[in-house]
């Protein structure tokens, strides 16, 4: 009794981890949708590439560094110390050595203007004591009277030559916000390239999941004859030989079962790694759901024109934009070359307001520059030239923008060619791909019809066993043709839409975080 308690107890923890089991694994939708999403957000190379704009945005930064305030400060202590000579007459007042205290406070704010102004303004602070007793009048006062003196400065330095102009100035600065533009849009092409490499896996995963099938019904189909024989040579219609070649026959279709089980396998796992996911998640794709795209629903039409693609091309494709933005950068930097070849002049204009107070404490500070006595204004104004004589860097660098420039232009006319060669493929592949999906479907249709056919004859003694395997096999074969006519219509579409930049629809500066079905459906318009 105990034992038999144990049995159900032991059953009933089972079927309770199974089911816990069923529900607590995730499973990751077989639909196009879902598993475009996943790629977005799973796949290493998007993520990686969405690095390059945060490296774009931090080089930004660096550039804008050039025009950020500039604050110093300091402060320095000094004691002097001096043995006199006996000849001095300082010493018959002091009855040792001469000590001087200096204490130096200094505060500065420098900043460069995109116009290339650079305004410094700055407060200098000093305090003087020392024990003799007399002052800078030579009036006997007490030992170690402090002395206060205080400035404020601000100065102008306007470039003339090198380094004048907002455009001059601005040029890197410029350059690598448009850097982060193309950046922007080579993530944006790079992420439709990771799409376009998820639908390609899907679609074989579709084909291994669908030739799995088409194996299964051959088999049973095989199995179906084998029963038809059996029954055959049980009255005496048929020679029991017969029934060791379709056994044969099954033997080999159930080894191509096999073989389309291990291929429906290697295909899940192979979507799992376009998609970034480990392996363990990759087993967990469900079934496709997603069917094959019709040409009448893909709304094909024989009346398009290879122009328009060419156009949509034109248009709507990231890395042309990616690439303008940063010949448009190139040539910032080209100008801003073109003025470091020359010579520097600079006008500065310098404004000094200051004063001086003795006695007293701290607030003698802000009375040094109140007090009528020992204030003192200073005003310079100056032009400062510099040529370099042979300014072979500046030449240098100016010859490698252009060189890069024209680098860039090269780059940009060879990706519109390209771009033009693959539109013009895809659209051609396309055009291929509906009249071969057309003919597989008529062949499929009358070889179905033709294995019927041949299947009654065969029960009634009209045809050899050898002619209904024959039809039977090009039957299997005429129904994998259609599938892989199916699959490269849908990868054909697929192509069409990535080499005109429709693949996905993207917002200013973000790829969207819900794709439409429709794209892997239908033809751009």
């Amino acid at each position: 009794m105990r034992a038999k308690e144990n049995t159900l107890s032991y059953l009933f923890l089972s079927f309770f981890l199974a089911i816990f089991n069923s529900f607590g694994q995730n499973h990751i939708s077989g639909t196009l949708e879902a598993l475009s999403i996943l790629t977005i957000e799973e796949s290493p190379i998007i993520r990686s590439n969405r690095l390059q704009i945060d490296r774009s945005m931090a080089n930004f930064r660096a550039q804008q560094s050039s025009f950020d305030y500039q604050l110093s400060s300091g402060v320095n202590v000094r004691k002097d110390r001096l043995t006199l000579f006996d000849a001095d007459p300082r010493k018959q007042l002091l009855s040792s050595r001469l000590e001087t205290n200096n204490t130096g406070i200094s505060l500065g704010l420098q900043k460069k203007f995109r116009t290339g102004l650079i305004a410094n303004i700055s407060t200098d602070y000093s305090k003087r004591s020392d024990n003799l007793p007399l002052n800078r009048f030579n009036e006997n006062v007490e030992a170690n009277i402090p002395e206060h003196a205080t400035s404020a400065t601000l100065s102008l330095t306007q470039p003339l030559l090198r380094g004048n102009g907002l455009k001059v100035t601005t040029a890197f600065e410029k350059a690598a916000a448009l850097d982060i533009k193309s950046a922007n849009e080579n993530f944006k092409l790079n992420s439709a390239f990771e799409v376009l490499q998820m639908g390609n896996a899907y679609w074989q995963y579709l084909a291994a999941f669908k030739n799995l099938e088409v194996f299964k019904e051959n088999e049973d189909r095989v199995r179906h004859v084998l029963e038809i024989t059996e029954e055959l040579v049980k009255a005496d219609k048929k020679p029991a030989s017969d029934l060791f070649q379709i056994k044969a026959d099954l033997a080999e279709q159930e080894r191509q079962t096999t073989v389309a089980k291990q291929n429906l396998y290697n295909a899940r796992l192979n979507l799992g790694r376009v998609i970034g996911i480990k392996e363990a998640e990759s087993k967990s794709i469900n079934d496709p759901i997603d069917d094959f795209p019709t040409i009448l629903a893909s709304q094909f039409s024989e009346d398009n024109d290879i122009s328009d693609f060419l156009e949509l091309a034109r248009n709507h494709r990231t890395d042309i934009k990616a690439l303008a933005n940063t010949k448009e950068g190139l040539v910032l930097q080209v100008h801003a070359s073109k003025n470091g070849v020359l010579p520097r002049l600079d006008i500065t204009g310098s404004l000094t307001y200051g004063g001086a107070a003795t006695n007293g404490g701290l607030e003698q500070v802000f009375n040094a520059l109140g007090n009528r006595q020992g204030r003192n204004n200073t005003i310079v104004l100056g032009l400062t030239f510099s040529f370099p004589v042979n300014n072979n860097r500046a030449k240098a660098d100016l010859a490698l923008s252009k060189i890069a420039l024209s680098n860039q232009n090269i780059a940009y006319d060879n990706l519109i060619r390209n771009i033009d060669i693959n539109v013009s493929q895809a659209y051609n592949n396309l055009n291929n791909s509906v009249q071969v999906l057309e003919k597989a479907t008529q062949t499929l249709a009358y070889y179905q019809q033709v294995f019927d056919n041949e299947q009654t004859k065969f029960q009634n003694g009209l045809t050899t066993l050898l002619n209904l395997i024959l039809f039977q096999e090009r039957l299997t074969f005429a129904h994998l043709e259609y599938l892989r006519a199916q699959q490269e219509f849908a990868l054909a579409i697929l192509n069409l839409r990535f080499e005109t930049g429709t693949l996905i629809k993207t917002d200013q500066n973000t790829i969207p975080k819900k794709i439409d079905r429709s794209i892997f459906y239908t033809i751009p318009k």
